[in-house]
């Protein structure tokens, strides 16, 4: 029987419903090969890896610290973006949407080399901030050393792991007073006769404070109020300010002996 021209034969209607469901279904059919391709990350330029460090590199004392000052606070125990965490070893090696995190021996093919140098689009890790001083990307010799570490087997010891590294004088906190005070505190007429560019120096303090470092007390060392922009007595305070990391890791070097 048809009515209106349109067949209403048992048989004609099942050929005209799998006509119409093909006919909808087979262009997404064509489509996924397509989504699939486009969704595979990018190849990463390996050469443009800053080097591995050329020395034998311990984990507690050069790796760990790494992960604690720039990864663990999004990556640890209390939060994990992108559900992915540090601070053990078998997180950390966890794969992910990017590839292998670490492979032990080949640096050069871990994803977490290639987030770190910013190889990989849109995931440069630890991702820029818009608070100075916070979320700073990773210096090339802390690229190096976490090279090296996956290079040399990426040993990660039993145990829990939780060390403070230690901050001297003339790695860490030499080169941010260079940078921030030696035109006003250098060895040449310094403001205050506060030189600020050599650890003598700092440790006697100028004529207008006495000393400002209390070796061993960051609270009662006035060189944190002053680089915190909060001596008002100085003019222009802020003028003196650091970045809170910064700040943080002067009193770091104070609390642990000023060195």
């Amino acid at each position: 029987m048809r009515l209106d021209g349109v067949s209403t034969r048992p048989d004609d209607i099942l050929h005209s419903a799998y006509t119409m469901n093909a006919r909808v279904f087979l262009p997404w059919v064509c489509l996924v090969p397509w989504a699939l391709t486009a969704a595979e990350p990018k190849p990463v330029d390996v050469s443009k890896l800053p080097l591995p460090v050329a020395r034998p590199v311990d984990f507690v004392q050069d790796v760990y610290p790494i992960f604690k000052e720039s990864c663990i606070s999004c990556h640890g125990p209390e939060k994990q973006k992108g559900k992915y965490r540090m601070d053990t070893r078998e997180a950390t090696f966890k794969d992910t949407d990017y590839g292998p995190t670490v492979v032990p021996g080949k640096s050069e093919q871990s994803s977490m080399i290639h987030m770190v140098a910013g190889l990989v689009d849109e995931m440069l890790m630890p991702p820029p901030s818009d608070k100075p001083g916070q979320s700073e990307p990773l210096t090339k010799e802390q690229i190096g050393i976490l090279r090296a570490w996956i290079d040399q087997g990426a040993k990660w010891p039993d145990g829990p792991v939780d060390v403070e590294k230690a901050v001297t004088f003339a790695q860490d906190i030499q080169p941010i007073f260079q940078a921030a005070c030696a035109s006003c505190h250098g060895a040449n007429s310094p403001q205050g006769s506060f030189n600020a560019v050599t650890l003598v120096t700092v440790l006697k303090g100028g004529e207008n404070y006495g000393a400002v470092v209390v070796p061993g007390d960051a609270k009662k060392s006035s060189l944190i109020t002053i680089i915190s922009g909060l001596d008002e007595d100085l003019p222009q305070s802020e003028k003196h300010k650091l970045p809170a990391k910064q700040v943080d890791l002067v009193k770091r070097w104070i609390s642990q002996g000023a060195k």
